[in-house]
């Protein structure tokens, strides 16, 4: 498979699945889940910055991190500073549907709340559902800039797209 064909079904992928999906899940205010399944595309994301295949395994943690430092950056980055975010957010809500007792999740931003993303209130890392889909996003632009300016090697995915 050529390079901008390898690209293309990338770009579908993110559209299809990280952007609309993951958007729908996020507008349906399904409190744990959206924040499983965002944990999970953050390590996705990170699955098509390395050279390996995407069932690799043992890879989970690099990935979380590597596209937490790449396409994230900023207090992301600071705040997955020994795997932090990792673990209270994608390994302990992937397998347990609980996050840890340090996170505070919310649907939506209400200014009145005092609470902002990725902001501590009370001794909890506050994540804001609505503003974690944008960063994520904003990510996947980011990757996709990176693959068409050619600073990242195209994947061989098997992703074809889906029928509604």
């Amino acid at each position: 498979m050529e390079r901008q064909e390898q690209i293309e079904r990338i770009e579908k992928f993110l559209n299809e699945i990280m952007i609309q999906e993951l958007g729908k899940v996020v507008q349906a205010d399904l409190a744990y889940t959206q924040f499983v399944l965002m944990g999970q595309a953050v390590e996705v994301l990170g699955s098509l910055l390395d050279n390996k295949p995407m069932k690799a395994k043992g890879q989970s943690a690099k990935r979380f991190a590597q596209s937490v430092n790449r396409l994230f950056g900023g207090r992301y980055r600071v705040l997955n500073d020994n795997n932090m975010l990792y673990d209270k957010l994608r390994n302990q809500m992937t397998h347990t549907f609980i996050p840890g007792g340090d996170l505070w999740l919310q649907n939506r931003e209400d200014p009145s709340s005092g609470r902002r993303h990725l902001e501590y209130c009370e001794g909890k890392l506050v994540l804001i559902a609505e503003v974690f889909y944008k960063d994520i996003c904003a990510a996947c632009r980011r990757l996709l800039q990176l693959l068409k300016d050619g600073k990242l090697k195209a994947k061989n995915i098997a992703f074809e797209g889906y029928d509604e």
